[in-house]
């Protein structure tokens, strides 16, 4: 196997280390480098000692206070005029209000549900035929329950009401595909 060309390089710069040394010695002795001061770590002790910083001048205001000063509060009070759908009170208090009207909505929820005529209607809806009846009756389902939890629970905003029925009937509307046609459309226009 021939040799690569590394071996006649190697030789070479071994016979440089002993001239560079040699070098070495003769520039240090030259120039007059010195070890480092005993005292000091790699000669770097400072030339001469630190200077102490001047006494600062006494402030008005000491280091620590004796103390407190009172902190004036921001205004709880907003500029405008205060909104009624806003919760009043402190957060425990609103947090119950909010559990109770949770716990009311779900006690009329529960007794509208156990309606015959709801009752029919949702197993009407889980044996409808195609996904157009079910959604159909689904919605109408859903529809009849908001009217029945507002009848149980008289203390309802017609808001709060309006936005559970599009929260229960809203996803039973195609809106991302095209609108199934009803099955029996369908049939009379074939």
């Amino acid at each position: 196997m021939k040799n690569s060309g590394y071996g006649d390089r190697l030789i070479a710069m071994k016979k440089l280390t002993t001239p560079l040394l040699a070098t070495l010695a003769a520039l240090s002795a030259s120039v007059g480098l010195t070890a480092a001061e005993p005292e000091s770590s790699f000669g770097l002790a400072p030339s001469e000692p630190p200077q102490q910083l001047p006494p600062a001048a006494p402030s008005s205001l000491p280091l620590i206070p004796e103390s407190l000063e009172p902190v004036a509060k921001p205004s709880t009070r907003p500029s405008t005029k205060p909104s009624d759908d806003l919760p009043r009170g402190d957060k425990t208090s609103v947090a119950e209000d909010q559990l109770k009207k949770h716990i009311a909505l779900r006690q009329a929820k529960t007794k509208a549900e156990r309606e015959p005529e709801l009752v029919a209607l949702k197993q009407q809806a889980l044996v409808a035929p195609t996904d157009f009846e079910q959604r159909k009756i689904y919605i109408d389902y859903y529809t009849k329950l908001v009217d029945r939890i507002a009848k149980y629970s008289p203390g309802m905003k017609k808001e709060d009401i309006d936005l559970l029925r599009v929260q229960y009937t809203g996803r039973f509307f195609q809106v991302r595909i095209a609108p199934t046609i009803d099955p029996a459309t369908f049939r009379t226009q074939r």
